[in-house]
């Protein structure tokens, strides 16, 4: 199963939605994810290294999908948008873009729970010309803590210019998390993963 937020958006999109909110457009992105599937040590999906996910529901694959992002200048609010019509809310630093979703969503190994919900967490740094040229034209490792340059001299910040946006890649990671909407009772057969299943993804994307 891919992102289940990301996957069933793209999917289902359709050319005569509206456009993106926002009037000052940061760019179209194909943004390819790939999970991470490690069990235990360094790569651990869970800071108690444990299983990645005990849901049998969730078989996470490599998959990519497009993301539109803008923002209001007068307010700063930013948007991803993913598939042509769908936008998210999103938070952006200047370097860093982060959007939450989180919809209901029945999966049937828990249909003995409370009410499960899927949320998608994702969290990229949109590095500008002169960043990814100080990198070798690619993502860096761990683009969203220290990897990416740091504005000085000849490095600029991702931002407007008179050419467009400068922001040639996006970089970063999506958490996908399986979560109850309410404790599940000892005796109720709620299946193990119900409220303990998370995915990782790293996110490597490139200015359409």
């Amino acid at each position: 199963m891919r992102g289940v937020l990301l996957a069933t958006l793209v999917l289902t999109a359709c050319p005569l939605l509206p456009a993106p909110p926002g009037s000052d457009k940061l760019g179209t992105y194909s943004i390819a994810a790939e999970p991470v599937l490690g069990d235990g040590g360094a790569n651990s999906l869970r800071p108690d290294g444990g299983a990645w996910c005990a849901l049998a529901d969730v078989n996470p694959t490599a998959f990519r999908f497009d993301a539109i992002v803008t923002r209001d200048p007068d307010t700063g609010q930013a948007w991803m948008t993913l598939g042509g019509g769908y936008p998210r809310d999103a938070g952006w630093d200047g370097q860093v873009l982060e959007s939450v979703a989180a919809v209901r969503r029945l999966f049937p190994s828990c249909g003995a729970c409370p009410e499960t919900i899927a949320t998608e967490t994702v969290r990229v740094a949109w590095m500008s010309k002169s960043q990814s040229d100080a990198v070798g034209g690619r993502c860096p490792p761990n683009p969203l803590d220290g990897g990416v340059p740091a504005p000085g001299g000849a490095i600029v910040a991702p931002g407007q210019t008179p050419a467009g946006f400068d922001a040639l890649y996006a970089c970063g990671t999506m958490e996908f998390a399986v979560t109850l909407s309410a404790p599940a009772a000892p005796e109720s057969g709620c299946a193990a993963g119900c409220d303990d299943c998370i995915v990782r993804y790293v996110l490597q994307g490139e200015r359409r």
